[in-house]
């Protein structure tokens, strides 16, 4: 669990880079309104009504009403959405800057990709950089407010004082000037990464059952590198018997088999890794070898080539997987970067397993970036969702991209050529972030809600709540002055629960003690009592 354990935001580039094909700040914005909604062409210009599925660009306003919401789609996913009675303006979209306007309101923005580096929003009181992707803006004639649930966002009031506000932080920018954040900012580079509902991995289990563990445990954990056992409780307040087994299949590879028992359920999976090159004993050194592979200046001599992460309850079982191809020089001149080494594919997959699985399994999604396989000199991306994930066919596909990154043009617009081949898909998949404990604790959940127009359900979803908590229990909390020793003493456990309408009302819930990425053989403690 390096990655995400370690150091999260490195593979969440490499994920949300996967996006970056498209970039944040083209064109193509589409409005979906929820309720009777509002644009002009221009801060002068008459408001009208705003049908499904219109397009804004610069220079536009959107306006909502004391009874309705909306929310503007980008090419790459970025998401605004706009609250009840608010006013935002896009008053940029070129080369060099993209910036928009809140006069009034409140919204919430998920940004990704390259440009969301270089995006400002402008309220009353107050200028905001964009240095992150998820964050909550709410703006009045007298003050600006700010809630970052995750990355940075870089503050200037109209005193010209400046602040930096980071993940779980949260801060008040008046007319007479700004407030100090109001939660100490996380300095562990592994603590928070680990809750953000970034993308992992895992290899398939077809029957995810108690005899394919043993079955696992009788015939691998005989070569266990490392292994772990404690009793612990988890996020909900329940007693788990914790026990984890780290594998070093070879010098390239690692895998982590963690199972999680309580008294009335036994949940458990694993994560794989892989590299091109041997890597460290101390797997928490892996995350520079995987940023160090990504936009890097020179040749890159390790990557990783795979990375799949699965977690079952015995009956529903979940897989993500990504695979990425190896660096290749690209000119990325037109964002201001040069000439980088960039994976040249990056493929990310998220199957659910089942009873209540259509066929008993199915891709949910599925999103593809190359450089210069699909066509020539571009950087190709697509995105698919259910009912039709599993193909690859351009028709099905729910949006499909090309960007030239070194054309202006191309770059000033986010791509050569967009085309959203399935226009209800696009815009009936939704995904939602929320903070389960509150702003400033390590829990976070986010659900996607898939329009699948299956016969079985009509729409489906994933949910996944990712929580750090100590082991007695207690969810870390940033305001907390003893969240830095939990970490650090490596007292905190990842709770991952998973849940989904396909799984008939059961959840896939399973803890990760990150310590045993540190050890090797004998220098994990607590082995001698697993299987007890």
């Amino acid at each position: 669990m390096a990655i995400l354990l370690r150091r999260g935001v490195t593979i969440a580039a490499a994920v949300l880079l996967a996006g970056a094909t498209a970039a944040a700040a083209g064109p193509l914005i589409t409005v979906i309104p929820n309720g009777p909604v509002e644009m002009r062409p221009a801060p002068n210009a008459p408001w009208r009504a705003v049908h499904e599925g219109e397009t804004v660009t610069a220079g536009a306003e959107v306006r909502t009403h004391a009874d309705s919401m909306a929310l503007l789609r980008f090419p790459d996913g970025s998401r605004v959405q706009l609250s009840r009675a608010t006013i935002f303006g896009v008053d940029k979209t070129n080369r060099e800057q993209t910036s928009f306007s809140l006069k009034l309101g409140d919204i919430r923005a998920a940004f990704a990709g390259l440009f969301s580096s270089r995006i400002t929003i402008r309220t009353p009181t107050a200028v905001c950089a964009v240095r992150g992707t998820v964050f909550e803006l709410g703006a009045t004639p007298e003050n600006t407010k700010v809630n970052m649930a995750e990355g940075v966002l870089e503050v200037k009031d109209n005193q010209g004082q400046k602040a930096v506000v980071t993940s779980e932080e949260s801060m008040t920018i008046g007319q007479s000037g700004m407030e100090p954040p109001h939660l100490v900012p996380l300095d562990d580079e592994r603590a928070l990464p680990a809750v953000r509902p970034y993308q992992v991995g895992v290899e398939q289990a077809r029957d995810a059952t108690r005899t394919m563990l043993e079955d696992l445990r009788n015939r691998e954990l005989k070569a266990n590198e490392a292994q772990l056992g404690k009793d612990v409780i988890d996020a909900e307040g329940r007693r788990v018997r914790l026990e984890e087994y780290l594998l070093r299949p070879d010098d390239k590879s690692f895998k982590l088999l963690f199972l999680s028992k309580r008294q009335d359920r036994f949940d458990w999976g694993h994560l794989i890794e892989n590299f091109h090159a041997t890597i460290p004993d101390d797997l928490s050194q892996v995350p520079a070898i995987v940023s160090g592979a990504i936009l890097a200046k020179t040749q890159p001599t390790n990557w990783m080539t795979s990375m799949e992460f699965y977690a079952t309850n015995t009956v529903d079982a979940e897989r993500e997987k990504i695979t990425l191809g190896a660096p290749t020089q690209i000119d990325f001149s037109g964002f201001g970067y040069g000439t980088r080494w960039y994976p040249g594919s990056i493929d990310f997959v998220q199957t659910l397993f089942g009873p209540g699985v259509p066929g008993g399994q199915r891709d949910q999604f599925i999103q593809h970036q190359d450089w210069n396989t699909s066509n020539a000199n571009r950087l190709t991306w697509y995105q698919s969702v259910q009912p039709n994930a599993t193909t690859t066919a351009n028709p099905l596909r729910m949006i499909t991209l090309q960007l030239d990154p070194t054309n202006s043009v191309d770059v000033a617009n986010g791509y050569t050529s967009g085309v959203i081949n399935n226009s209800n898909l696009y815009n009936n998949t939704n995904t939602y972030t929320s903070l389960p404990s509150g702003p400033g604790f390590a829990d976070q959940q986010s659900q996607t809600v898939y329009s699948d127009n299956s016969s079985l359900t009509g729409a489906s979803d994933v949910t996944v709540r990712k929580t750090l908590v100590t082991n007695d229990g207690k969810i870390l909390s940033f305001k907390d002055a003893n969240a830095k020793t939990f970490t650090e003493n490596n007292g905190a456990n990842l709770d991952i629960n998973i849940k989904s309408s396909l799984f008939q009302g059961r959840d896939i819930d399973v803890l990760i003690a990150p310590e045993i990425l540190r050890a090797k053989k004998s220098t994990t403690d607590t082995g001698k009592n697993i299987g007890s």
